[in-house]
Formats: C-alpha cells, sequence, structure tokens
C-alpha cells in the first residue's frame, strides 16, 4: 500500500526560508491564452487565508500540490469500488423509474381526455348562461311593464262596489271610504292624464270619473247642509256636533273644496250664517243674565275725598258712607278672580238658584271666558273643517280661517265690547278696571299659548276703553283730594289720620298688588300723582293748627299708617311708593323729637346752643351754669317720665312710638353731653378748692351722663 499522503498543510513539514519565489527576468516565460483562464479560476493568493497559513509555515507548493493529487485519486478509485457494489440496486431503481414514466404517460393520456371533457362542458355552460341572462332580461323588461301598467290600471280602475255604493248609497263612514277611493283616481287621471292620454283607459275612465264626482259632490253637500241646520236649535251643542260629525267627516268638506268650489262655498256661507245667529243668541243670553248677577261696589260719591258725614238724598234719607263699602277701595279677596287656575265661569242657572251676586270683573271674566274658549275651540274647527291641506287657493289656510272666523264671531265680539260700554259709563271702580285690565292680559297671554290669533282686535279694543276710564277715574279721586286740601282747616286738629289717608293707603297697597308683575307705566305715574296730592292734604290738615306739637302727632300717625298697610301688603322700601312715605316720616319723627325736648328740656337746649355761639369759653356765666345745673338735677326725672308718657298717649303703634322715644332721649342725651363738655370747659381751670367762679359763688355740680342713660334704659320696653 503506498504512503498515505499528508492531509493538511501542517503534515508538510517544508521550509521556504530559502526559496526564492520572484522570478527571474531573462527567464519569464509568456504565458498562454489557456494558463491566463486557468488562473482565473484559481484563489486569490493574497487573500487567501489558507494559502497564507502554508506560506507563513514555509510549506514546499509542489510537493504539497502533489499529495493533494493523489488523494484524489484514491477518492476516485473508492467511488468506482462503491459503484461496482451497488449496481444491481442502481439498475433495479432504473427499471422502477422506467415503470413510473409508463404510468405518468397513461395518467398524461387521461387528463388530455378529460381536459377535452371539460372544453365541452365549458361551452355548453356558456351556452346556458347565454339563455339564462336573455330570460333574465325578458323577465325584467316584463316586470318593469308589468308594474307600470299596474299603476296605471289601479290609478284608473273603480271597483264596481264603489260605483254603486257612490251613486245610490247611503252618505256614512262607508261612503266615506269609496269617496276617498274616488278621489285618489280623480287625482291619479289628473296628474298623469297628459302623460298617458293615448291610452284607451283613460280615454274611458276620465268622463265616468268626472260624473261620479258630479254625483258625490251632490250628496255631499245635501248631507252637510242638512248637518248644518241642525245647528239652528238653541239647544243643541255646536262644540259636540262639530267633533262627533263634522270633523269626522271633513273629507267630505275637503273633497267639495277641490272638486267642486262652488258647493264648498255654499256649505261655507251656510254654516257661517247659521253658527253667526248662534253664537250671537247665545252670548247675548249670557251678558244679559251675568248683568242681573252684578254686585255694584262704588258709585260716583265713592272717592277718596268724599265728605266724612252722612248725606241726605232727596227722599230724606240718609245714604250710607264709603266705610260701609269694604271693596271700594281695599282689593281683598277680589284678586282671587286673577287666579288662573280656576277655569270655570259662572253658570247662570247656579247663580240664579244661589242668589249670589258678584262685582263686575267677576262678570266680565266670565263672559271672556266664555269668548275665549268659543273662539278658540271654533278657530280650531275652521282650520280642520273648512281648510284642505290640498286646496289650491290664492291665500293661505290661517288667512281663510281668520275669514271665517271674523263672519261667524263678529257680532258676538260686538256683544262683549257693547257689555263692558254699557259699564263704563257708570263705572267708578279703580280697583274693577284695574283687574279688567289684568283679565285681558291674561286672555290675550292664553289665546298666545294656544295659537289662536283672532281675538287680537278685541284684546285691543277693550284695553282702549279700560285705560281711559280707569285714568278717569283716579282724576276723580285726585280731584276730591284737591277739594278737600282747598278746605279751611280746623283750628283744634286730630291727631289720629283721617279717613282719607285710609282710603288713600288701602288704593295705593291694592294698585301696587295688582301692577306686580307688569310694572305699567300708567300706573305707577298715576300713584305718584296721588301720592303728591295726598302728602299736600296731610300737610294742609298739619298746617291749620296752632298746636305744634299736636299738628306733628297728627303727620307721624298718618305716615306710620300708610306705611303700616304697605307693610302688611309685603312692600319693602324698594318701592318707590315705601320709600317716599318712609322719608317723610323719617324726617317728622326728627322735628317731633326736637320739638318734644323743647317743650320739656328748653332751657337745656337753649343755654347749649348760646353757650357754643360764644367765641370765649370764659364768658359763659355761672350763674347760668348752676340754674341749669339746679333745674336739670331737680326735674330731670319726672320729664324724662313726662316725655314717655307723652309718646304713649301720642301714639299707639308699639313699633313707631319705640322709634319716637329713642329719637327724643337720644337728643336728649346728645344736648346733655354737649352740656356736659361746656360745663367742663367753663370750669376746667379751677383748682380743687371746690369754690365757684368769678364771685365766690359756689358750682352746682350736675347728674353725670351715664346716670341719665340708666335710667333712659328704664323705659326701653315700655312700648
Amino acid at each position: 500500500m503506498p504512503k498515505k499522503r499528508p492531509t493538511s498543510i501542517n503534515d508538510a513539514n517544508l521550509v521556504f526560508e530559502d526559496f526564492d519565489t520572484a522570478t527571474d527576468q531573462a527567464g519569464e516565460q509568456p504565458v498562454s491564452q489557456k494558463q491566463q483562464k486557468e488562473d482565473q479560476f484559481l484563489p486569490d493568493i493574497d487573500n487567501d487565508e489558507l494559502v497564507k497559513r502554508i506560506l507563513t509555515k514555509g510549506v514546499d507548493l509542489r510537493l504539497y500540490a502533489r499529495d493533494i493529487e493523489s488523494e484524489l485519486h484514491a477518492l476516485e478509485d473508492e467511488q468506482l469500488a462503491n459503484y461496482e457494489d451497488n449496481e444491481s440496486a442502481l439498475l433495479e431503481l432504473d427499471s422502477e423509474i422506467r415503470g413510473c414514466d409508463e404510468v405518468l404517460e397513461n395518467m398524461e393520456r387521461l387528463l388530455v381526455n378529460f381536459k377535452s371533457s371539460l372544453g365541452n362542458i365549458n361551452d355548453e355552460i356558456q351556452t346556458l348562461q347565454s339563455d339564462s341572462m336573455s330570460m333574465s332580461i325578458r323577465l325584467k323588461n316584463r316586470i318593469v311593464a308589468e308594474k307600470q301598467l299596474g299603476k296605471i290600471i289601479q290609478g284608473v280602475i273603480l271597483s264596481p262596489e264603489a260605483v254603486e255604493t257612490i251613486c245610490n248609497g247611503e252618505v256614512n263612514e262607508k261612503y266615506l271610504e269609496c269617496l276617498i277611493e274616488v278621489n285618489k283616481k280623480i287625482a291619479y287621471l289628473r296628474v298623469h292624464g297628459k302623460q298617458h292620454r293615448q291610452l284607451k283607459a283613460f280615454q274611458e275612465m276620465q268622463p265616468e270619473l268626472e260624473r261620479l264626482c258630479l254625483k258625490a259632490s251632490s250628496k255631499v253637500r245635501d248631507f252637510l247642509l242638512a248637518k248644518i241646520n241642525d245647528l239652528r236649535a238653541l239647544s243643541t251643542n255646536a262644540h259636540i256636533l262639530q267633533s262627533s260629525v263634522f270633523l269626522k267627516y271633513r273629507f267630505f268638506n275637503h273633497f267639495l273644496i277641490e272638486r267642486h268650489p262652488e258647493a264648498a262655498v255654499e256649505v261655507r256661507d251656510t254654516y257661517i250664517h247659521i253658527m253667526r245667529q248662534y253664537y250671537l243668541d247665545h252670548f247675548e243670553t249670557y251678558q244679559r243674565g251675568l248683568m242681573k248677577l252684578e254686585r255694584p261696589v262704588a258709585d260716583k260719591t265713592d272717592v277718596i275725598g268724599m265728605e266724612e258725614s252722612n248725606k241726605l238724598s232727596l227722599f230724606g234719607s240718609a245714604k250710607p258712607t264709603a266705610r260701609d263699602k269694604a271693596n271700594v277701595f281695599n282689593l281683598g279677596a277680589r284678586a282671587s278672580v286673577l287666579d288662573a287656575d280656576d277655569p270655570r265661569a259662572i253658570v247662570l242657572s247656579i247663580a240664579s238658584d244661589s242668589n249670589e251676586r258678584h262685582p263686575f270683573e267677576a262678570l266680565f271674566r266670565s263672559y271672556n271666558l266664555a269668548l275665549s274658549d268659543n273662539a278658540a275651540a271654533e278657530y280650531e274647527f275652521i282650520m280642520q273643517f273648512f281648510v284642505s291641506p290640498k286646496a289650491r287657493q290664492k291665500i293661505t289656510g290661517s288667512d281663510m280661517a281668520r275669514m271665517v272666523f271674523g263672519h261667524i264671531f263678529e257680532p258676538s265680539i260686538r256683544v262683549g265690547e257693547q257689555f263692558l260700554k254699557g259699564y263704563l259709563e257708570g263705572a267708578y271702580d279703580a280697583l274693577g278696571m284695574l283687574l279688567c285690565v289684568r283679565l285681558v292680559s291674561q286672555m290675550a297671554s292664553e289665546l298666545q299659548r294656544r295659537r289662536v290669533p283672532v281675538l287680537e282686535a278685541y284684546v285691543n279694543s277693550v284695553n282702549m276703553q279700560l285705560w281711559p276710564r280707569f285714568q278717569a277715574i283716579l282724576d276723580g279721586h285726585i280731584e276730591s283730594i284737591k277739594r278737600q286740601s282747598s278746605y279751611r282747616p280746623k283750628s283744634k286738629i286730630d291727631t289720629q289720620p283721617p279717613a282719607t289717608v285710609r282710603r288713600y293707603v288701602e288704593l295705593a297697597a291694592s294698585l301696587l298688588r295688582l301692577n306686580q308683575g307688569y310694572n305699567t307705566h300708567v300706573v305707577a305715574l298715576s300713584l305718584a300723582r296721588l301720592r303728591a296730592e295726598v302728602q299736600a292734604y296731610i300737610a294742609h290738615t298739619a298746617g291749620g293748627s296752632s298746636d305744634k306739637h299736636a299738628s306733628l302727632v297728627f303727620l307721624v300717625n298718618s305716615y306710620d299708617l300708610i306705611l303700616t298697610v304697605l307693610y302688611e301688603n309685603g312692600f319693602t322700601e324698594r318701592e318707590e311708593e315705601v320709600s317716599s312715605w318712609k322719608q317723610e316720616l323719617s324726617a317728622t319723627v326728627l322735628e317731633y323729637a326736637e320739638v318734644e325736648l323743647e317743650k320739656h328740656f328748653g332751657y337745656l337746649k337753649q343755654f347749649v346752643v348760646d353757650a357754643e355761639q360764644q367765641s370765649d369759653i370764659g364768658q359763659i356765666s355761672s350763674e347760668d351754669l348752676n340754674r341749669v345745673v339746679g333745674v336739670f338735677n331737680a326735674e330731670w326725672r319726672s320729664k324724662i317720665a313726662a316725655i314717655n308718657s307723652s309718646i304713649i298717649q301720642s301714639f299707639s303703634n308699639f313699633r313707631t312710638g319705640t322709634e319716637i322715644l329713642h329719637a327724643v332721649l337720644g337728643q336728649l342725651i346728645i344736648y346733655y353731653t354737649r352740656f356736659h363738655s361746656l360745663y367742663d370747659k367753663r370750669f376746667a381751670r379751677r383748682s380743687g378748692n371746690g369754690g365757684g367762679g368769678g364771685g365766690g359763688n359756689t358750682v352746682s355740680q350736675p347728674v353725670g351722663v351715664q346716670n341719665v342713660m340708666v335710667e333712659i334704659k328704664k323705659y326701653r320696653n315700655n312700648f
């Protein structure tokens, strides 16, 4: 066996230390083209790591190449021997491959035949698909044609039962259903008549439908006129008949408006004529019944400045004074008529049986409540019955409803205006007038909420009557106060407020209550005029008395009464009426405090005023100081008690009396404190020998301010 060649570079212990790898220039042979091609497949020696390691170790490349070649021959021999050993297996494998080729050839023939069959099936499928598309298009065309023809046929064909009902049937719910069907056919024929005028069905049906329309219009007209004539009886409740019959069959009138306008106008005019008289009769009857229930509240003598004494009438009977009529100036329970939660009107039969009497505003409210309720119901009925949603008219439905409503309710509205006018001719009740104004405002708001825009003219007319009369009545009150102010006042004044003041404040408080939430300028201006005249009257009455103390007590009591009534009605100083009288009372209380103090401690007050005017405090006489101190020390307790007693007798109001007492005693403390200051300054130079000033007189010691204040506190809760 040959020696095995080394398999790695490390096995060849070759040394290239003396090997010259440089090529001699003279012996350099030209490189052949074949050698150049072989060199292309040789590795790059400079970049090959194996070659670098071999060169680094100094291996002989020729020997190493021979070793590699020997190894390759050995491997070749080994592979040939291996092939010879496996020759039978390779032949068997070749035989199997040939058998597989035959099987695959058979499969190829089968697949080719199958492909040919699939091609035939595909042709058949395409043929079927083409036939299906053709059939689908024909079906779609037939469906479209059937749908269009079906609409046309359904739009013009009418069942024999419907024709029989329209021509000979009774007008009832079944007739209504048939008429709706006929109306649809007529509408369809008119809309599509031009488009399908060539169709024979249209040509044949148009005259037949027109004859049916005329027949139906005649029967519907007779039916509606008969039902409208049933409204003539006063015992008939029109609203029940409207809801149960007319609204139920309102399509009949809509049909006439669209298909036979002349008949619709006849029906409308007949309804207007009958309902105009129907409402007029009912409202006249109701108005006459209400007038019998009136309870007079005031006459022309019931003014703020009326005479207190009773007057004899022409036949000698005494006429009762205003104080017997509690509701002339005081609103009281009359404000309940404005209660919007009470929807009830006065029922004449019940009121007559119970012998009830009501002020005019209650009667006015009942009439307006009946008027507005009936007007709202009638307007809604007109909008539903006489205004067709499909009517082709030049004016809008709202204008048509207003026109019909105006013709029906004009006489009834005139009755309401005359009802008010007749009362106003002899009305002297200012509160009643303002209550009526507020009732009208409530009615207008309610109609606006219900969207019934048909009584604006009535509301404006009523307001135009009420406001001037209200102003005239207040002018009468003002003139009556002026007349009282022109009389010569009594020299001996009654310190209690006169009836004129009480009547004024009750009326003013009532007007303020009725003006809350409205803030009407007319009412505010009238109250200001009244207030000015009453102030002048009170000042005139107080000015005629020679007793200043009594005049001030009269003023305080009068102002206090006014404020007490205003406070009791819930008004505060934010109201101009309250703030104005509050200022008058405050100024009068201060003046009264000065007068009362002058009455009991005038010497002290006068001394303080005169002494404070001296430029030199030393000029104040010690004798005068001693005199003032002596008098004050002797009677100050009794004088304070006298002030308290005087105020208790003059003022019965606890709150006012307390304020006045505090004001008077407060002024006393102020003057006495000023006196003490003068006293201390006058004798500030004196030593502690206790002697008098100048002439050796003894100086009296005044009562301390603290002692006086302690005494005053005893009277704090006397009221």
